[in-house]
């Protein structure tokens, strides 16, 4: 498999080359940016994030299982019976069911964020693509993948040259 990568000066050419390649049939581009661009997720058909809606599940999880915890041990397994006070009382939850609710929704949020961007793995093949560093700093690159033959090679290079690339490196997977 031979993967492509293209430098550019700006955001709007990238999403120039991710049109016309998807126009041509290309549907694995990746693309790395400086900070985020609204327009070149849209133009690379990126999903809709479902961060929020699993921290919310796991935030709730964890209040609904703090609060049945202490429900189980102070008012079911082990009731006091302390100045008449009946033995389940919901207020005196409230604290450690929002603090677990907040405790595991970071948590959640932290893990998913690394699993998600994949950043617990050490190597990817984009490391090899010269230059690519700098585009955590001033430039774009649109990375496309899945490259069998020479021809999609000649093809997709055209297109990004014809995109405004700065510059299109190839690399080569190992098997």
């Amino acid at each position: 498999m031979i993967r492509l990568y293209a430098e550019y000066a700006g955001a709007p050419a990238v999403v120039r080359a991710i049109d016309e390649l998807h126009v041509q049939g290309y549907t694995k581009l990746e693309a790395y940016s400086p900070y985020p661009v609204p327009a070149i997720e849209t133009a690379l058909g990126a999903p809709p994030s479902r961060l929020s809606i699993i921290v919310l599940g796991a935030g709730v999880g964890a209040a609904a299982g703090a609060y049945g915890l202490q429900w189980l041990l102070q008012a079911r397994l082990y009731p006091l019976d302390v100045g008449g006070r009946p033995a389940h009382f919901p207020l005196a939850y409230v604290p450690i069911t929002f603090e677990m609710g907040v405790l595991f929704a970071a948590l959640t949020a932290v893990a998913a964020v690394f699993v998600g961007a994949q950043l617990l793995r050490l190597w990817h093949p984009s490391s090899e693509a010269e230059g690519i560093e700098s585009s955590t700093g001033t430039r774009f690159w649109l990375e496309a993948s899945g490259l069998d033959s020479d021809a999609d090679v000649d093809k997709v290079t055209a297109v990004l040259r014809d995109s405004g690339s700065l510059v299109v490196r190839r690399v080569e997977e190992l098997p």
